[in-house]
């Protein structure tokens, strides 16, 4: 005998089924969602010098701030493609709502983002601005820690050559364009008729994509040239006599990357070795909010501790009162040193674990680099110091395994600078929206209290009325 009940479940809503009403896309938003911070914010930011770039003639372009809007969510949510993001206007509440239903096709995304990095890369400073104002940033009293990571750049490994295998793979390609050329004339009447009313004389596929990467080849084996040259002048410059013959064993084994001739082969922390770029960030202690960022073709952190402080000043209206960074950056702490005196330094010296003989260190060592060893030898120093991996590791954890950025879409040394950019904008965004969230206030009371606040500030960011 079946015992079995008749279950009733719930019952959802006929797909086809029409509103008796009208819905607002904001409707299919809970309070407190992502989008909906990001449409408020974007909406305090001043994008005037966006909108000078466009003419009153043809057909009216997207507003500035809906694709902003677009840019800055899909990289909040781990969107990077423009495709990916031009198909979430599409089938997402989340993105029509930021479009106001508009739908921007992938090729005005990704134009809208690769003519605009400059600018949204002085809206970096804006978003810090809003976010120091809101609370995240203790000013007044502002600690950094600055640090640095190898993120891949969109290059092929394979197609990183010195000049002689640009040289082999310039006559490889000329070979193959010649074979091309000889099938083209055994087929030549095949191929007229196949195409009828066509002119017949059109390159095949093949020949013009090999000829497009010969000319890729050749500028950068002559870049590749120049970079040489320009390596042996500065031995000349900095040491007023000829390279040595190692030196200049090392200067003819330099190579460059064909497809991004500004990623450099750097190694990274698991070993591999492949073509990269270093990115770094300059972090504040209070909240893990980004202060500043920049990209660096060089493989070494040692020319970064100033010129990060510096833009941090630069985009936060004040001095550090406090700088951490790891061993890499030692170098350049005396130059650091000069231009913030009043900055307390805790940069990482491997002497601090060696149990090193003072009196000898004292002999080698300037002021600056002995009051830094003492200072991270004391009991305050090294609890000062171990914040820093609570700081700024954290945050390149986040932006390279939970947003999911390990690799750069866009190519060039200045276009990966503003995608990073944008990388940081995002974790930014949302710091501020979990903030609001934890100290208790809506978006709308937070955006509110910012504005009040704002007028009292000797500086604020761009913003417009």
């Amino acid at each position: 005998m079946n015992f079995a009940k008749s279950v009733e479940f719930k019952q959802g809503m006929n797909p086809n089924q029409e509103f008796l009403l009208p819905k607002k896309s904001s409707d299919f938003l809970p309070e407190g969602h992502l989008a909906r911070a990001v449409y408020e914010i974007v909406g305090l930011l001043d994008l005037e010098n966006i909108r000078n770039k466009y003419s009153q003639r043809g057909q009216h372009a997207y507003d500035p701030r809906t694709m902003v809007r677009l840019l800055f969510y899909g990289y909040c949510t781990g969107v990077r493609s423009s495709r990916k993001i031009s198909q979430g206007c599409e089938e997402r509440f989340d993105f029509v709502y930021l479009t106001d239903n508009l739908k921007p096709s992938h090729d005005r995304v990704s134009d809208f983002r690769k003519d605009n990095l400059q600018e949204l890369k002085d809206i970096f400073r804006d978003i810090v601005l809003i976010g120091a104002n809101l609370g995240l940033v203790k000013l007044g009293n502002i600690r950094v820690s600055i640090d640095g990571s190898k993120v891949k750049a969109n290059a092929s490994p394979k197609l990183t050559k010195n000049e002689r295998g640009l040289e082999k793979l310039m006559v490889k390609i000329e070979s193959e364009i010649s074979q091309i050329f000889e099938e083209a004339k055994r087929v030549d009447e095949e191929e007229h008729q196949k195409y009828g009313n066509a002119r017949g004389d059109e390159l095949p596929e093949k020949l013009r994509e090999r000829k497009s990467r010969l000319n890729a080849i050749r500028e950068a084996h002559e870049l590749l040239k120049r970079q040489k040259e320009e390596a042996a002048k500065n031995v000349r410059e900095e040491k007023q006599r000829e390279p040595t013959q190692k030196e200049m064993k090392k200067i003819e084994a330099m190579k460059i990357n064909v497809t991004d001739t500004d990623a450099k082969f750097m190694k990274e922390r698991n070993g591999v070795i492949r073509p990269n770029y270093n990115v770094q960030l300059s972090v504040d202690e209070e909240e893990q909010f980004i202060l500043a960022n920049n990209v660096t073709d060089e493989c070494n952190d040692h020319h970064q501790l100033a010129p990060m402080l510096r833009q941090a000043e630069q985009n936060i209206g004040e001095r550090p009162k406090q700088a951490k960074a790891d061993s890499g950056y030692l170098a350049q702490l005396e130059e650091a040193a000069r231009m913030f005196p009043e900055t307390e330094f805790l940069i990482d010296d491997k002497n601090r674990r060696k149990n090193p003989d003072m009196e000898k260190i004292k002999k080698t060592y300037s002021v600056v680099r002995l009051e830094n060893l003492e200072r991270l030898m004391t009991n305050e120093g090294e609890d000062k110091y171990k914040k820093r991996m609570h700081t700024v590791e954290p945050v390149i954890g986040n932006i390279k395994s939970n947003l999911g950025y390990r690799n750069f879409l866009l190519r060039g040394l200045s276009k990966a600078r503003g995608e990073f950019n944008l990388m940081c904008i995002a974790h930014n965004l949302k710091k501020i929206v979990n903030f609001i969230k934890k100290s208790g206030l809506s978006l709308a009371e937070a955006i509110e209290n910012f504005a009040m606040k704002r007028a009292n500030e000797t500086f604020a960011p761009r913003i417009p009325g």
